[in-house]
């Protein structure tokens, strides 16, 4: 059995090595890429006109400029979404006056952008922080949250988002459960 339990000790620890060792150089080399992006532009621009024709080249990063304005848009609209989730959250807590409006509102503005999980994280630690502060309150708190987390998926999301990127919200939503469906968390993302 100890040779086992050894065994187990030494795949999660190369494991964990091998995660952080992945993080730290991905880190590195999107830094390189962010702080050289101008550069990296022109010389992919020259690489893609030496290979290709000119019609060909053009239409290309004609593509490319319409993929990086529609994903700046979406970004710029998540943030913004994110904001008004926090918002949203920090009055409905107020208004209830349950424990930490400002530590869940916070907290869930910044887990907004981690799909599914997120939000769980964030009401899992208003919860928790509603159990040390009121206990009473702890469904009241898990209540308000998962409705205004409902409001927000439902009726605010696909608004921002969606004009954000051009499109009506009925094809947003449909776009992000389709996405979802498919591919999980990065067909979310692209669709």
């Amino acid at each position: 059995g100890a040779g086992s339990g050894l065994g187990s000790a030494v795949n999660v620890a190369t494991t964990t090595i091998s995660g952080v060792t992945t993080a730290v150089f991905t880190i590195i080399i999107g830094s390189y890429v962010l702080l050289d992006k101008d550069d990296l532009k022109r010389q992919s621009k020259m690489l893609i006109y030496a290979h290709l024709r000119r019609s060909h080249a053009d239409r290309f990063c004609q593509i490319c400029s319409l993929i990086q304005n529609t994903f700046t848009r979406f970004l710029s609209g998540q943030c913004m979404e994110a904001v008004i989730l926090g918002l949203l959250m920090f009055i409905a807590f107020s208004v209830f006056r349950l424990p930490y409006a400002g530590v869940v509102a916070m907290l869930t503005t910044i887990l907004a952008f981690v799909p599914y999980i997120g939000a769980f994280a964030a009401c899992f630690v208003g919860a928790v922080l509603t159990l040390i502060g009121q206990p009473s309150k702890l469904i009241l708190c898990i209540l308000v949250y998962q409705g205004v987390q409902f409001i927000e998926n439902q009726f605010i999301y696909p608004r921002v988002v969606g004009s954000s990127v051009g499109l009506p919200p009925p094809w947003t939503l449909a776009a992000a459960l389709l996405g979802g469906k498919l591919f999980g968390i990065l067909g979310m993302i692209f669709f």
